[in-house]
């Protein structure tokens, strides 16, 4: 068989089945991501029986006190709905309460005006299972940008408790806390929890009657309860929550430096965990400022337990297998350069933020007259990397671009 003379024969048909076939490929991607101008369709009820049937995975002891951080979890992370489906899925509870929002209920929401982080304001609908909660929110939460799916959307964010974890209120028992931060909740670039979504987000705007009346009415609502302290609040799940949004605000209790910052820009965490030395400072810290070499705060496993004889030195880290350790600056580059490590070895909150100085960077050089090419490179791009991926702090990122632009300016990782 002449297969030129087939696909001579036959080239238009065969380009006019691809051309369809991408086509078609790019509709379903669009309709499938609910991306204008396709309209998706959407059964609240079976969206919401489904996510009820998911009642017991997300709160295994059935307690969803303040657990608005945990739906919005589940929902991004183990449901991944399409947008449009995503949009539906964040009305069926109560950010403040954690209460369940029946879809056919009615007048499930409330139109607020709230304050961003970044002290902007933001006019949407508050989807609620009592309106305490609207005050609630208003008071003692912000809203910060986010991204789902390509689309910018508006969220309720708090200060992560789980920073505090033995301050979080008894009646509160959905939270997994890891190292000072919340494992079943989504974070934003600013390192806050996400609690809910602020649904047909607008920027407020003074000038419109729509805004300016959701303020009126808010204010006439909560004009008593907001009046009050949290101390003052008795009972009831919006004071369960106030309490809770106040944990995260609080100073560390868990050792935090009252001078240093750690390259979060937050005060800088002890490194020191169980009895034998670990080349940290008098009070567990990894603070050497005269030299600045011992600032790595390194978990030591099974799988890294040979990062001293990676090194250069002898095989006494074998001993620091279940604890951490302060590691050299250079140590650490030299160990990155040679491509060792899980690269999830990092305590980042205990790495002080003078590290990524330029100052101390030749101390990333070398080690003991060991060294490789790209060394500096390697380490601090391994570190910023790791960090920045468990938190992705503007203050990292900001320390992390002066320093390359000071020393060379390598392409970012970030």
């Amino acid at each position: 068989m002449n297969y030129k003379k087939l696909f001579k024969k036959y080239k238009y048909l065969i380009f006019t089945i691809l051309v369809i076939t991408v086509i078609i490929s790019i509709i379903s991607y669009l309709q499938y991501n609910c991306i204008e101008p396709f309209v998706c369709s959407v059964d609240s009820k079976e969206l919401y029986d489904k996510l009820m049937k998911d009642f017991n995975v997300i709160f295994p002891d059935r307690n969803r006190n303040s657990g608005g951080g945990q739906f919005y979890d589940h929902i991004v992370n183990e449901i991944q709905p399409n947008y449009r489906e995503f949009l539906e899925y964040n009305k069926m509870y109560c950010a403040v309460s954690g209460s369940p929002i029946d879809p056919g209920r009615q007048d499930p929401f409330k139109n607020i005006v709230i304050e961003s982080v970044d002290g902007s304001k933001y006019y949407g609908k508050q989807y609620i299972c009592c309106w305490p909660c609207v005050c609630d929110i208003v008071k003692y939460v912000r809203v910060e940008t986010h991204e789902y799916r390509g689309n910018r959307i508006v969220v309720f964010v708090i200060d992560d408790p789980c920073s505090n974890e033995s301050d979080i209120p008894d009646q509160v028992s959905a939270f997994k806390c890891e190292n000072g931060k919340t494992t079943n909740g989504v974070h934003t670039k600013s390192g806050r929890l996400i609690v809910g979504l602020l649904h047909d987000p607008e920027v407020y705007d003074s000038s419109n009657p729509k805004h300016t009346d959701a303020v009126n009415d808010v204010e006439k609502l909560c004009e008593s309860r907001n009046s009050m302290e949290p101390d003052e609040l008795q009972g009831g799940m919006g004071d369960i929550f106030v309490k809770l949004s106040l944990v995260g605000k609080q100073p560390s209790k868990s050792g935090g430096h009252s001078e240093l910052k750690n390259i979060y820009g937050e005060p800088l965490q002890k490194c020191k965990t169980g009895d034998s030395p670990g080349s940290w400072d008098g009070e567990g810290y990894c603070s050497e400022r005269d030299g600045g070499v011992h600032q790595i705060c390194f978990g030591v496993d099974e799988r890294n337990r040979d990062f001293s004889s990676d090194t250069g030195q002898s095989n006494w880290s074998r001993e620091r297998v279940g604890n951490n350790h302060c590691m050299c600056l250079g140590a650490w580059a030299l160990y990155k350069a040679k491509n060792k490590g899980t690269g999830d070895e990092l305590v980042c909150e205990s790495i002080p933020d003078m590290a990524l100085s330029s100052e101390y960077i030749n101390n990333w050089n070398t080690w003991n007259g060991n060294e490789l090419d790209d060394q500096i490179v390697a380490g601090v791009d391994s570190l910023v990397k790791q960090c920045y991926n468990k938190q992705n702090s503007d203050y990292l990122k900001e320390q992390y671009d002066k320093l390359r632009s000071e020393y060379g300016n390598w392409d970012s990782i970030i």
